[in-house]
């Protein structure tokens, strides 16, 4: 039973940042958090949980309106930013800013991918909002990745995670 607490924590962690994103004020941009709470994860477990919590993510962000198209483009960009710093999170503990750094190099290939796939005429995405929403993600990162990894920790030590 104790075991299923940190997947569920993650669910519902996930879930919030798909849909609070929908709050913001209209006309500002977005910080995508669910790139953020699959950072946090990935950053402190195997890859294979960074692939599947992104994997969860993506197809959150692709189900919650507005939702993206095509749909599983944005699951595929999730599960390999989880896979991917879950790959190298031994490494980024050299520096307390290395976390940050690479989270912004996941947010910049998600969002990347987005460009990508309104440029071949699929959603909607200027390179004005992207870069906006880039650097959003990023401020709100500073908070956010280490309270999302300190809970992450927190499950560990309890041994929920």
């Amino acid at each position: 039973m104790i075991r299923v607490l940190g997947p569920l924590v993650r669910a519902v962690l996930l879930l919030a940042a798909a849909l609070l994103p929908s709050a913001w004020p209209a006309g500002l941009a977005r910080p995508d958090l669910v790139l953020l709470v699959v950072a946090g994860v990935a950053l402190l477990h195997p890859p294979r949980v960074g692939l599947l919590v992104g994997l969860a993510g993506g197809w959150l962000v692709d189900v919650v309106p507005p939702g993206a198209a095509p749909l599983g483009a944005s699951a595929l960009a999730y599960a390999a930013v989880g896979l991917g710093l879950g790959a190298v999170r031994r490494q980024l503990v050299l520096s307390p800013v290395l976390p940050w750094l690479a989270t912004a190099a996941a947010a910049a290939l998600v969002l990347g991918a987005r460009g990508v796939s309104a440029a071949a005429g699929v959603g909607r995405a200027l390179p004005g909002e992207l870069a906006w929403t880039l650097g959003v993600t990023m401020l709100v990162a500073v908070v956010v990745l280490p309270l999302v990894m300190g809970l992450e920790r927190w499950m560990t030590r309890r041994g929920w995670a």
